[in-house]
């Protein structure tokens, strides 16, 4: 389930082509009228205008929705027990999600009643002290390194990888064109052609294998396969023909969501208790989304290191860029790596993820809450 959602990302990167290509029709004539983005005045100049400002508002549009959806939706009956300590409500809440319907409602007298009982219990409460305690023990704490150092050298390549958008797009001839029109369609094309051909048969194949191969093997193959391919780009770079190096990326695209982009979202959203899962999940993807800065400010200009004035080429405007590839060759390394420090949970129930079930190897008793004290016995 948790792929299928995130591979709406995918749907969206289509959708946000499609739209795109439905602007520049709808606007052909006043874009065809200016030969360049350069002498797009006037009409032309009012066109882009109103096209990302249409853009934009469509794909607000999913986000308002689900902004409704989420101050709305109930809380899980695992949070509502186990964190909120709300016996009977968790109890309504899972019999009524059974019956479809949005919520339980329990007798406040023995809802209040459960809950003075459950005080009896040692289970620990979300707090910076316990927090630490918690990830403190490296058992713990090496799972939020693999799940944040896996997120973050992941997008350190991902979002790098869109330095090479412009040559990929001209390799398949969609690039320019006779006039703001021309460029406009083709680029929004060119960009619908590579999500066609590499994101979405990634993220589904995920979506396919995900509970039979696994979260962790999957995880693994993608790092691999992308440490070679981007070894292959970075030192082939400048010999590569225009068509193999579309292949290379298209296949790279296929590798980053058969591969890390997915599980990187799904293996935090299951290995944590549940008290400090969210928490957990958050700081994982703070630090992706510190790989995807650092790629955008560090490595963007990095790869005009060199570059001659005048020149023309892309190759010649960017001399850097096959460095950068094997750069991010390393990070992919390193991201197979980490990998080994996260479990695998595939067909896992969350209690066992957490420790909370005896028997299993990775067994807490503190977080488990099996130590009950007595309050009548307390001096």
């Amino acid at each position: 389930m948790m792929g299928a959602v995130f591979s709406m990302q995918g749907i969206g990167q289509l959708t946000a082509a499609i739209v795109a290509i439905v602007c520049a029709i709808g606007f052909k004539d006043s874009l065809a009228s200016a030969a360049t983005v350069a002498t797009c005045t006037g009409d032309c100049a009012d066109a882009t205008d109103k096209m990302w400002r249409i853009i934009i508002g469509f794909g607000a549009v999913p986000g308002c929705i689900a902004l409704y959806y989420r101050l709305t939706i109930p809380e899980t009956p695992r949070y509502t027990f186990d964190v909120a300590r709300d016996i009977e409500k968790a109890a309504e809440d899972a019999d009524a999600y059974m019956k479809g319907k949005s919520a339980g409602h329990p007798d406040e007298i023995r809802r209040v009643q459960a809950k003075a009982e459950s005080q009896r219990l040692e289970t620990p409460k979300a707090s910076w002290s316990d927090f630490f305690r918690h990830y403190g023990q490296w058992r713990h704490g090496k799972i939020l390194l693999g799940t944040a150092g896996s997120w973050f050298f992941l997008d350190i390549a991902f979002y790098g990888l869109g330095l090479n958008n412009s040559i990929i797009l001209g390799a398949i001839g969609y690039t320019g064109g006779g006039n703001v029109y021309e460029t406009f369609y083709r680029t929004a094309l060119g960009n619908l052609i590579l999500v066609l051909a590499g994101a979405l048969p990634g993220y589904w194949a995920t979506v396919a294998t995900i509970d039979t191969i696994g979260r962790k093997p999957i995880q693994l193959m993608g790092f691999a396969m992308l440490t070679v391919l981007f070894v292959v780009i970075g030192f082939a770079y400048n010999v590569l023909p225009t068509n193999g190096l579309f292949a290379l990326y298209v296949v790279a695209q296929f590798f980053f969501n058969f591969g890390p982009n997915v599980t990187t979202f799904i293996v935090p959203g299951e290995c944590f208790p549940t008290r400090y899962r969210s928490t957990s999940h958050g700081v994982s993807a703070a630090t992706g989304k510190l790989g995807a800065v650092i790629s955008q400010v560090v490595f963007g200009p990095l790869r005009t290191i060199g570059a001659v004035q005048g020149a023309t080429t892309y190759q010649a405007q960017n001399p850097f860029i096959n460095r950068i590839m094997q750069i991010f060759a390393l990070f992919m390394l390193l991201g197979f790596f980490i990998t080994f420090l996260i479990p695998e949970t595939k067909r896992k129930t969350l209690e066992e993820l957490a420790g909370e079930v005896p028997g299993t190897p990775n067994y807490d008793p503190i977080s488990a809450g099996h130590a009950h004290k007595q309050v009548d016995d307390v001096d």
